[in-house]
């Protein structure tokens, strides 16, 4: 298991002050965990409110991380394909895998929030015919040389992306995926790797859904055993059981309210299935901290924390991405929490959970 850093901070100017305070506060967090040996940290896209949107340009953000690293894996988690031009996508992601030496890990997906496709004038029924083409034409790109394309939603003639990624053929890919079959199915045919948010789950639906993925990577001729799947969750270590448990309540639920407020408008059904009532469900977890705790999130001390890790790895991740920074929590307790499990955890996880590589 790799033990990696997730980002989709929740930005209150109440709390936070200019955005500049909570970029400085990340970029403290992804030097600390550079050092201590983590695996990766991954940045997801979102727009326009406190759930994420300090985060709409990933490559931006990857390159500051990059510039302040030397082993940390430097991902995306994830660029919203759907509402971007993939020109622009290959070129950024290029430029991060360049700058970082070679540490790029591109995360692709096509998003879930309507206020998002809205803003940008993209429909969203078109999400996944998108999100393939844009992909399709990534891939290519990153192949190098002069190409041209013929598409329903990009055209492109004699184009050729500079620079080109330094890790051939290109940065390790994954996709996320969280309720919609169709997805998993898809990233497991392709044999990329998966991105997974577990918090909406039950262990019996994960399993359900790891086994889709799995299937269609085997019958799509790719190895079952090779695939990588990164799990993210909000994380806290306390100092005991009860602290661990305890501190992190309110900043779970402000996150979920946050996440509530950018998801008033439903997602589009044909599109996202399961996804309807989006907003009341994430009122229900702001609201029910006994559904999130302990099976949830990854909240206490020493014993509980180890445990977690077990728990995940016999559901078949190989990857636990901490949310560590969320709901306007202090810098200082983030940092206290993140000590703490780099103290005593750690050391005692398998040696693969702490190799950067």
């Amino acid at each position: 298991m790799k033990v990696s850093l997730f980002y989709l901070p929740t930005y209150l100017p109440e709390v936070h002050g200019p955005a500049a305070n909570l970029y400085r506060d990340i970029l403290e967090e992804i030097e600390f965990a550079d050092a201590a040996g983590f695996h990766a940290t991954w940045f997801a896209e979102h727009h326009f409110f406190a759930y994420g949107g300090a985060i709409p340009s990933v490559p931006i953000l990857a390159a500051a991380a990059a510039a302040r690293t030397r082993n940390l894996r430097i991902a995306s988690g994830v660029v919203q394909l759907p509402i971007n031009h993939p020109i622009r996508v290959a070129e950024q992601i290029a430029m991060v895998d360049s700058i970082s030496g070679g540490r790029a890990i591109f995360g692709m997906g096509r998003g879930f929030e309507r206020a998002e496709y809205d803003a940008f004038n993209i429909p969203m029924e078109e999400s996944r015919l998108r999100f393939n083409e844009a992909h399709d034409i990534i891939l290519r790109a990153w192949r190098g040389g002069k190409f041209s394309f013929d598409g329903r939603f990009f055209k492109l003639h004699d184009v050729e992306v500079i620079p080109q990624p330094l890790q051939k053929p290109h940065p390790p890919i994954y996709v996320a995926a969280i309720i919609t079959e169709e997805s998993f199915t898809w990233a497991g045919r392709m044999g990329y790797n998966l991105m997974y948010v577990p918090i909406v789950s039950s262990h019996e639906e994960t399993l359900h859904r790891f086994g889709i993925y799995r299937r269609a990577r085997a019958e799509a001729g790719h190895d079952p055993a090779g695939a990588e799947i990164m799990v993210e969750l909000h994380f806290y270590m306390g100092e005991d059981a009860r602290q661990g448990k305890e501190y992190p309540r309110p900043f779970v639920e402000r996150f979920h309210r946050c996440a509530a407020d950018a998801n008033r408008v439903d997602a589009e059904g044909g599109q996202y299935k399961g996804y309807g009532g989006i907003a009341k469900k994430f009122e229900e977890l702001a609201a029910d901290y006994d559904y999130i705790y302990p099976e949830r999130a990854i909240f206490g001390d020493e014993d509980q924390i180890l445990q977690r890790f077990a728990e995940l790895e016999r559901l078949g991740a190989t990857e636990v991405a901490l949310k560590v920074n969320f709901g306007g929590m202090p810098q200082r307790e983030i940092m206290k929490s993140l000590e703490r499990f780099a103290t005593r955890v750690l050391p005692k996880l398998p040696r693969s959970a702490k190799l950067a590589n």
